[in-house]
């Protein structure tokens, strides 16, 4: 067992798993008036269904049948997604606690209007897991995003680092797609399109700036291996997007409909494998100082290292 090891393993003896024991004893309650509603719910749309069958859906009780059936299923909702959200607090934001991170489950601003030149058209989007901390000396945000339209809905974790070299302009680093996205790309992305010596970053991006010098100060040969690297570290050659942006790297990867990152699993029965989760939680957290470490954002500090505790692996 590593010394990281060790040292997550006592804060979550002493930290998490008194909070969770705490949580799985309020989940019992709960989850008798979770079943209880959803009970009722059933009850009310059965006798909608009944009614229906006879040919009474004008019948007075159908009113209050349709009340007791959505009312019933509403309230047996909002109460399990509470639970989840505790059960969210205690595990994520306990690993969050436990590395330095600041994390808030809802009710937080993130500058989304940023990452707009670097995501697909969106018409809604719902945000959650909001973290914030340092990596050695990069300050970051982290935030994922369910976005959705009409014809489509996907998962992207957005992600905004401080950077040490200074600019002045704007600069995005879009997937290289078909002739058709690359002519949308164009007309919607501020600045001209950059040429670059690199032919197989050219294969894979499209590059736009407000200024053509500063783009190539910025996307030096080496970085652009490096975003090459990080593309095949997530296995996403189309999904990785990254823009320069008032002395900030955004970087946003789309990771599919249905994939989600920081969750604690269902809680239908009380959550026993806690530690289980927690280090997947904290696996999953490796995406910051993965990128940190990859393209070298953190200087002449070690970027395993956050907040002097490196992340289990």
């Amino acid at each position: 067992m590593t010394a990281t090891d060790q040292d997550f393993n006592s804060y979550y003896v002493s930290e998490i798993e008194p909070a969770l024991a705490r949580a799985n004893r309020r989940r019992t309650i709960r989850m008798r008036i979770v079943v209880g509603l959803a009970a009722l719910g059933t009850i009310g749309f059965c006798a909608i269904a009944a009614l229906a069958l006879v040919g009474m859906t004008n019948h007075p009780g159908a009113l209050a049948a349709f009340a007791l059936g959505f009312g019933g299923l509403l309230g047996a909702g909002v109460l399990y997604q509470g639970l989840t959200n505790e059960y969210k607090r205690v595990l994520t934001g306990g690993v969050c606690s436990y590395l330095g991170f600041d994390y808030k489950l809802g009710g937080f601003d993130f500058p989304l209007a940023r990452f707009h030149p670097l995501l697909p058209r969106f018409t809604g989007a719902k945000l959650e897991d909001r973290i914030r901390g340092r990596v050695g000396d990069v300050d970051f945000e982290l935030c994922e995003g369910k976005l959705s339209r009409k014809d489509a809905k996907w998962r992207t974790i957005m992600l905004a680092y401080s950077f040490s070299k200074p600019f002045k302009g704007e600069t995005c680093v879009v997937a290289d797609t078909d002739w058709i996205g690359n002519a949308i790309e164009r007309l919607r992305q501020a600045g001209e399109r950059v040429r670059l010596e690199s032919s197989q970053f050219e294969e894979r991006f499209e590059v736009f700036s407000t200024d053509q010098l500063e783009a190539r100060y910025l996307l030096t040969p080496r970085f652009m291996e490096q975003i090459l690297e990080l593309t095949q570290r997530f296995n996403n050659k189309r999904g990785v997007a990254l823009a320069f942006h008032e002395s900030q790297l955004l970087i946003a990867i789309r990771i599919g409909s249905m994939a989600r990152r920081f969750e604690i699993g269902n809680v239908f029965g009380e959550v026993r494998d806690g530690k289980e989760r927690a280090y997947k939680i904290l696996t999953e957290l490796n995406l910051v100082t993965d990128i940190v470490s990859v393209l070298g954002l953190a200087g002449s500090r070690p970027a395993e290292a956050i907040q002097g505790k490196g992340v289990a692996g």
